[in-house]
């Protein structure tokens, strides 16, 4: 029997286009001061990634627990950030 390949979906893709968006790079910046500088989307995505416990972004759509950190410690946050409740 072969292993089946995991794939992202609309968490990966979601993660992506947060982290190709320079608010969300912002975000992480203020969220995160101590953070080393967050100019690209790759770097944006080695943040997200470290917050988030994980090796490779299918595994927001791979593994529950990871989509709960991505849920609670980014994209709530960020969400409520774009709404003016900087958190």
């Amino acid at each position: 029997m072969m292993a089946v390949e995991e794939k992202g979906g609309v968490l990966a893709k979601l993660c992506a286009l947060f982290c190709a968006d320079e608010n969300f790079r912002t975000f992480l910046m203020r969220r995160w001061p101590d953070a080393d500088q967050i100019d690209t989307a790759a770097q944006a995505t080695a943040h997200v990634k470290m917050v988030c416990e994980i090796g490779s972004r299918k595994k927001l759509d791979n593994d529950p627990a990871a989509a709960d950190r991505f849920h609670d410690r980014i994209r709530i946050p960020y969400v409520q950030w774009q709404l003016g409740r900087d958190v």
